[in-house]
């Protein structure tokens, strides 16, 4: 090979890296709390700072931005250089995104109004039940995989608040929602207003598994990057450090 193809390469592969590189990521959330707090203009929360901790290490630009989860979704499964967290894995989403790292884990259950006597033993169960969930949640595809049919006995929303508010409401007859005892938690006002939801069912066959995921059309070098920070830092025990000071005041973290 002579020198000067030599020289070609060698210059090509810099210009590939430099704009590689200087590349500038979207990444898009939700309000989650505690594992994505929004407030004001601030975006905070377990995920939020082992994702930051990953993108300072990395020295990856990149804009911030939570809005409701299916616009979220629906951006990082679509648009060019776009990452999504927390974003729960199923082998259902194995195909749709470049998965990067595990962030948490959380077990989820089907709650109900403390005052209704609803007993569930198995999710067959419930399909007997109107259960409602947030729209491209990872709950709203498992239950989907399940036999559940929208508009039948699975109501889809777009916030946790709405679905909250739904089993109260006795025109629209919504049984259940599927939270965890930490979303729930931050969530309500207080302790007291907290007592008037119950968990009727742990969903054992679904894990809240949440990781830091890619659109398909994420360059390649940029996931490359990511993978590989996340795995040295997981290792390094920084995100043990992250999780163990927010497990203080989580009851589900896994």
């Amino acid at each position: 090979m002579n020198k000067a193809l030599i020289k070609g390469i060698f210059l090509s592969t810099i210009l590939f890296c430099s704009s590689t590189i200087g590349a500038k990521i979207n990444i898009v959330t939700e309000h989650l709390a505690p594992f994505q707090i929004v407030a004001d203009k601030t975006i905070g929360g377990l995920s939020t700072e082992i994702i930051e901790t990953t993108l300072k290490e990395t020295n990856i630009r990149y804009n911030l931005e939570a809005h409701a989860w299916s616009l979220s979704y629906n951006r990082a499964l679509h648009k060019e250089n776009t990452c999504i967290y927390s974003l729960a894995y199923i082998p259902e989403r194995k195909p749709l995104f470049q998965w990067i790292g595990n962030i948490t884990a959380s077990s989820i259950s089907l709650y109900a109004l403390s005052k209704n006597k609803i007993k569930i033993t198995s999710l067959s169960q419930a399909l007997n039940y109107k259960i409602a969930v947030i729209k491209d949640d990872v709950t709203h595809h498992f239950l989907l995989s399940k036999g559940f049919v929208e508009n039948e006995n699975l109501y889809v929303m777009n916030n946790y608040d709405s679905l909250l508010q739904l089993l109260e409401i006795p025109s629209r007859q919504i049984d259940l929602v599927v939270l965890n005892d930490d979303l729930l938690n931050n969530r309500v006002k207080n302790s007291n207003e907290a007592t008037k939801y119950k968990s009727v069912f742990l969903l054992q066959d679904l894990t809240l598994d949440f990781y830091f995921a890619c659109s398909l059309k994420t360059e390649r070098a940029i996931i490359d990057s990511l993978r590989k920070t996340m795995k040295k830092l997981e290792q390094q025990g920084v995100y043990s450090t992250i999780r163990n000071r927010w497990r203080q005041s989580m009851v589900n973290l896994i």
